[in-house]
């Protein structure tokens, strides 16, 4: 397995070329080009993302033929979306958490690419405070906490919707200077994330820490999404059929141990405080019921 692992991420490379501003067209080698996010000049928390869509594309390459794989410029959420749904030149392929109505506008390959990992939230707080969340037991106790979101998250729905206050920030770099500077109590990060972006400002945010006791939890899949277009429901067939190959040899699976085992184990998740929140953003038709796509904290 780690043999093959090692044959996808080289051979992906191959596959990569720059694709900054390219316009989105068709033609005999499919081009697939992604969006850089803020923070991406910093910390490098999205590239996991790519290696597996690098691998779907790898696993296709026989059936489908060559590829190239790239990124273009920064864009936040709202305005893929947009891009997307207009077919504009600039992307074609993005990675969003699943939606209810998004699929009424873009195609979504439904298999949660971090198995979940996304809507399992570590907390980033000003280290003082540390008693006051170590006695957290339930939803009710998080609601004498003020979280601080970008206001196009999706987890501003979730805290809403669970009677927690919402201190919306400016940007992504301000949310963790607000945090510092006592404008809220807490930053809900996904526990992909919170380390990267926890060691990289560490030295410029005194008195923030890692919060140890609890591990918040709403069902939340991130896909891969395309525009519905008769080429993007090319290349969502492509990934798809990739993907699909990638759960059936381990190879997903592989790709997430390795990007994942190191933080499970450093957060410590599988011994912390599960405190369930409802998403009322789901559709009904995520496959939230297949326990092989879905990591579980807890025992082995």
């Amino acid at each position: 397995m780690k043999r093959a692992l090692r044959t996808v991420l080289a051979l992906g490379l191959l596959g990569v070329v720059s694709l900054m501003a390219m316009p989105v067209s068709a033609d005999s080698v499919m081009s697939f080009i992604y969006h850089r996010d803020e923070g991406d000049d910093v910390d490098q928390r999205n590239q996991y993302l790519w290696r597996v869509l690098r691998g779907a594309l790898e696993h296709t390459r026989p059936a489908w033929g060559d590829y190239v794989l790239g990124p273009s410029i920064a864009m936040h959420q709202k305005r893929r979306i947009y891009v997307l749904e207009n077919n504009e030149s600039g992307i074609n392929v993005s990675l969003f958490p699943a939606q209810r109505g998004l699929d009424d506008k873009l195609i979504p390959v439904r298999i949660p690419i971090d198995r979940g990992m996304l809507g399992y939230r570590v907390l980033l707080i000003r280290e003082a405070d540390q008693p006051a969340f170590s006695a957290v037991k339930s939803v009710e106790d998080l609601k004498k906490f003020r979280f601080g979101l970008l206001d196009w998250w999706e987890d501003v729905s979730v805290m809403k919707n669970a009677g927690i206050d919402v201190v919306p920030g400016t940007s992504y770099e301000g949310l963790f200077k607000m945090l510092g500077a006592g404008r809220f109590d807490a930053l809900s990060r996904s526990s992909s994330e919170v380390t990267q972006e926890f060691d990289l400002r560490r030295k410029d945010l005194p008195g923030v820490a890692i919060e140890t006791h609890l591990l918040l939890h709403y069902p939340m899949p991130a896909y891969f999404w395309f525009p519905n277009t008769e080429d993007g429901r090319r290349r969502a067939d492509r990934v798809r059929e990739g993907l699909t190959q990638m759960l059936r040899d381990g190879t997903l699976r592989a790709l997430f141990d390795e990007e994942f085992g190191p933080l499970i184990k450093r957060l410590d998740l599988d011994h912390r405080l599960v405190i369930e929140l409802a998403n009322p953003l789901l559709g009904d038709n995520e496959p939230l019921d297949d326990p092989s796509l879905w990591y579980k904290p807890g025992p082995p």
